[in-house]
């Protein structure tokens, strides 16, 4: 199986799990499968209060066993060797939640022997977006910066001016990946705190 098959059957089978724990937070979904969506950051749909919610699922899937402090948001990687902007200020997705999956632990060695556990947050894409900006992390700022960080020697972590490293977030540039991201590195803890997320699960 290769790679990209592994990653496919990884979210496949975290989408069963996850289904049941929305069943059990009793929350109105729909899983979306058309790929027209899935491109607009919509992995689910959610009726809440009588209005429709589009949620983009993004799964720590390559730290399993882990429970980490932060999440990435995308800023840019490269494909095919060309700039593209990330998926946290893409004006062509219109996810309204992200619903950040991590500390997920597996019942056994393998994946396919199902999930235990994990942690959902959910992150409102827009106040994210406004408080960012609101303290100088807007998207014209980040895309300067973003250039200067791709022409320079700098990696992994970079201190901003405007977070706390290490317990607000900083800049994350994965040099040794082939997409190269370059990443806005959060504190989960944070964004709970400035009230642009909340825990979901577990309550």
């Amino acid at each position: 199986m290769s790679t990209f098959d592994q990653d496919l059957n990884k979210e496949h089978l975290l989408g069963q799990f996850l289904d049941e724990i929305y069943e059990k937070l009793n929350l109105n979904f729909t899983r979306i499968a058309e790929s027209e969506l899935q491109n607009k950051g919509v992995d689910l749909i959610v009726i809440h209060s009588g209005k429709e919610y589009y949620i983009d699922e993004k799964a720590q899937l390559d730290y399993l066993g882990h429970c980490l402090p932060t999440f990435t948001f995308e800023l840019s990687y490269l494909k095919n060797g060309k700039w593209r902007k990330g998926w946290l200020f893409d004006k062509n997705k219109i996810t309204d939640h992200y619903f950040l999956i991590t500390g997920i632990f597996i019942k056994t060695e393998s994946i396919e022997g199902g999930f235990k556990n994990c942690s959902i947050t959910s992150v409102d894409v827009r106040k994210l977006r406004k408080y960012l900006e609101n303290i100088g992390l807007g998207w014209d700022i980040l895309s300067d910066l973003d250039g200067q960080i791709r022409h320079s020697d700098q990696k992994q972590n970079i201190p901003l001016r405007s977070l706390k490293e290490r317990e607000e977030g900083c800049l994350y540039y994965s040099i040794q990946k082939d997409e190269k991201p370059l990443n806005l590195k959060i504190y989960l803890k944070w964004l709970i705190k400035i009230g642009v997320a909340k825990k979901i699960y577990p309550l």
